[in-house]
């Protein structure tokens, strides 16, 4: 109720590219992502955009969570398209330990930091 009587902070400058690496991870690639690093005042305005491109892409729930510091985004209907490739994952890395072997080390290809995206660095091909 407070933070309406204080002035919005301005959209810092990388927060567009964020959403959209965000909402391409969910929609491209796993149904779920976690932005790291994330400053308080940029939050709401972060968890907002993905939340918006995602449904401009597909007419489907999606929820956001903020838990110190990490944004969590979950799309239910993205997540159940790309639940055969994570549960094959997770079966290859538990087949791996029971035979001895070190499990397979996973990108972790859902995982977002915003501060890779700082603002002296640019985003090149």
């Amino acid at each position: 109720m407070i933070d309406r009587h204080f002035p919005k902070p301005e959209p810092d400058d990388r927060l567009a590219l964020v959403a959209q690496l965000a909402t391409d991870v969910v929609m491209d690639r796993r149904g779920y992502v976690e932005i790291h690093h994330v400053p308080g005042d940029q939050q709401d305005a972060l968890r907002k955009a993905v939340r918006a491109a995602i449904r401009r892409r597909t007419d489907h729930p999606v929820r956001t969570y903020s838990i110190n510091g990490v944004i969590y985004v979950e799309c239910q209907a993205m997540y159940d398209r790309y639940a055969r490739q994570n549960d094959r994952e997770a079966a290859d890395a538990v087949g791996a330990v029971l035979r001895g072997e070190p499990p397979r080390q996973r990108e972790r290809d859902w995982v977002i930091s915003w501060a890779t995206w700082g603002r002296h660095l640019t985003p090149g091909p």
